[in-house]
């Protein structure tokens, strides 16, 4: 007996949400009532490169899938969209299928926006329609090697129900970022990545938030963009090839896990921070240790590690009788170890 397919719809809905669309419509095969189901499902998933068609055909699949969730009323929660640049051509169609399809979406109670491009035209990437920021309804939104400028934020609205924020490979201005942040003051995850442009960002004013990932983190010139955090809520902090500055005397009393990669560090402010909180602390690579004796005031720390070429000075304040650390030295010079 095929229970599955007696199970209400909403709970198929829940089994077809963890599968990819292809997997999703393979599932009409199985049975009755297995066969529309996939069509109603909250949350589509595009990808051009998993598409056998040609690219006009794949463009006009997108556009047919969302009209008919919008003629019967239906609610699309995430919609993911991976989409590729061959030439300028692409580059004027997904122009303007991006602003039609994305004023439907966000008339269908949109929470989770994903939108990724591939461009082959190294000079060429697509600059984000304004209209993504006038959905309101946003608790999640990823955006991946796009232009984010003056007319990508000209009708931005308060965004109050977006939790977290994820921007990757995408070119975007100090102003433009700031006005974007300041219009999410409930935001709890921000990751950002490879973000061409950016020379500062400052966070100080996002009260929730709780964690954050910084990770290749340079400007125009080649420089280290500078980050400069301070919210007493943050959780988790993630920083890699970027310039980190703590604020002197800092209070992290939320902060649980610290992780630095390869990063400039205010190395000096750092020793006066109190993290009653912090258990976890990796640091990885970072030169400008070596001329730093480094204090951690830190009383339930659970666990350190270091990896690096170089034995740094670090001390501990903590309250805890066991805990557990790890040192890597990789090409250790004979100057540089420890005496006896």
């Amino acid at each position: 007996m095929d229970r599955i397919s007696e199970l209400p719809k909403d709970i198929l809905h829940i089994i077809l949400y963890f599968l990819s669309q292809k997997d999703a419509v393979r599932t009409s095969v199985l049975s009755n009532s297995w066969r529309n189901i996939w069509c109603t499902r909250p949350n589509l998933d595009f990808s051009d490169a998993a598409f056998k068609g040609n690219k006009q055909d794949f463009l006009s699949l997108v556009t047919r899938n969302l009209q008919r969730y919008r003629d019967q009323r239906m609610c699309v929660e995430e919609f993911h969209l991976r989409i590729s640049l061959r030439d300028h051509l692409d580059h004027e169609s997904s122009v303007m299928l991006l602003e039609r399809w994305i004023p439907l979406l966000k008339n269908m109670g949109l929470k989770k926006f994903c939108l990724s491009l591939h461009s082959k035209l190294y000079s060429t990437r697509l600059r984000l329609p304004s209209v993504v920021f006038v959905a309101e309804s946003l608790q999640d939104l990823r955006l991946e090697n796009f232009v984010l400028d003056r007319n990508t934020i000209e009708r931005i609205v308060l965004l109050n129900n977006l939790r977290s924020l994820c921007l990757r490979e995408d070119w975007i201005e100090d102003e433009i970022f700031q006005k974007i942040i300041d219009s999410c003051p409930l935001i709890e995850t921000l990751d950002v990545e490879g973000c061409l442009r950016l020379r500062t960002i400052t966070l100080n004013n996002l009260h929730h938030l709780k964690y954050i990932s910084f990770s290749e983190m340079y400007d125009f010139t080649g420089e280290l963009c500078r980050n400069e955090i301070h919210p007493p809520s943050l959780e988790t902090i993630k920083i890699s090839s970027g310039n980190l500055m703590f604020h002197k005397g800092a209070d992290f009393r939320n902060l649980n896990e610290l992780y630095i990669f390869d990063a400039k560090l205010s190395w000096d402010h750092l020793s006066s921070c109190k993290f009653p909180c912090l258990k976890h602390l990796c640091i990885d690579s970072c030169d400008g240790l070596k001329e730093t004796q480094l204090f951690i005031d830190a009383p339930n720390i659970l666990d350190f590690k270091y990896e690096g070429d170089f034995v740094p000075s670090i001390s501990f304040a903590t309250t805890l009788n066991k805990w557990d650390s790890e040192i890597n030295l990789t090409h250790l010079h004979p100057n540089d170890a420890p005496s006896p």
